[in-house]
């Protein structure tokens, strides 16, 4: 129901005045349901490193220089496509190819029915550029993770609608690990794409030394410690990492 919704890691941590926050002292995922530790699957190892994707037609204003930083962290076997370039024909083509999997677009959430939902990427001729959960359940990944640097992209129902979040209701998040990713990030809120973009410089550059949940942790108390606007929850809090470790 409503904790589908919450954002675990900013709960105040009991007995601590409010001053202390629950991922101050605890890492942090999630699973959609007990049968994903089941139905995940083997990762192949890809040798080709990360795909980062930027639509134009998302009007993000930070998110071509985001996939572009993200992409320059990995710069061996990275291909970053941004622009008219980002189309879900080369999604469909690609993804199963990389181990990590980065998308700054807009997401989109169908409540009537979950397997409309998903991504907006860039059209071609044959193809909206809607890369949606029916579509994304037929892809065979390999990826270590999934990120998706997009608003509400970890709903799998309508906030507080007669129709309840559960594990019956399939999203984006279910949609891309049954595809075969061992992890998903996501966001439970629509984010600011400037401080998502140093959001993620941060993430991915503790990926390289620790594993998703640890990095997405260090990512938010970086956030925190920074003592300005951005260590305020609604910055850092959206992000919400679903899955289990390789």
């Amino acid at each position: 129901g409503v904790l589908h919704y919450l954002a675990f890691a900013a709960l105040p941590v009991p007995g601590g005045n409010g001053s202390r926050l629950l991922i101050q002292d605890y890492v942090v995922a999630y699973l959609p349901a007990a049968s994903a530790l089941v139905y995940g699957k083997e990762n192949g190892g890809p040798q080709k490193e990360m795909l980062a994707m930027a639509p134009s037609n998302s009007r993000l204003r930070y998110a071509p220089q985001e996939a572009r930083g993200v992409g320059r962290l990995f710069p061996r076997h990275s291909l970053v496509l941004v622009g008219t370039g980002a189309t879900a024909t080369a999604f469909e083509k690609e993804a199963s190819s990389f181990r990590l999997i980065h998308l700054a677009a807009h997401g989109f959430f169908d409540q009537l029915n979950p397997v409309f939902s998903g991504i907006q990427l860039e059209a071609t001729r044959g193809d909206d550029g809607r890369l949606e959960v029916y579509k994304i359940l037929r892809l065979h990944l390999h990826s270590q993770l999934v990120a998706l640097s997009a608003c509400e992209t970890a709903l799998g129902s309508g906030y507080f609608s007669q129709y309840p979040a559960g594990d019956d209701i399939v999203g984006l998040v279910r949609a891309f690990m049954y595809a075969g990713s061992s992890s998903v990030m996501a966001s439970l809120w629509e984010v600011n794409d400037r401080s998502t973009m140093q959001f993620m410089k941060s993430f991915y550059g503790n990926l390289q030394k620790t594993d998703e949940a640890a990095a997405l942790r260090e990512a938010q108390l970086r956030m925190i410690g920074s003592h300005g606007r951005y260590s305020q929850p609604y910055f850092w809090a959206p992000f919400v990492l679903v899955g289990t470790k390789n």
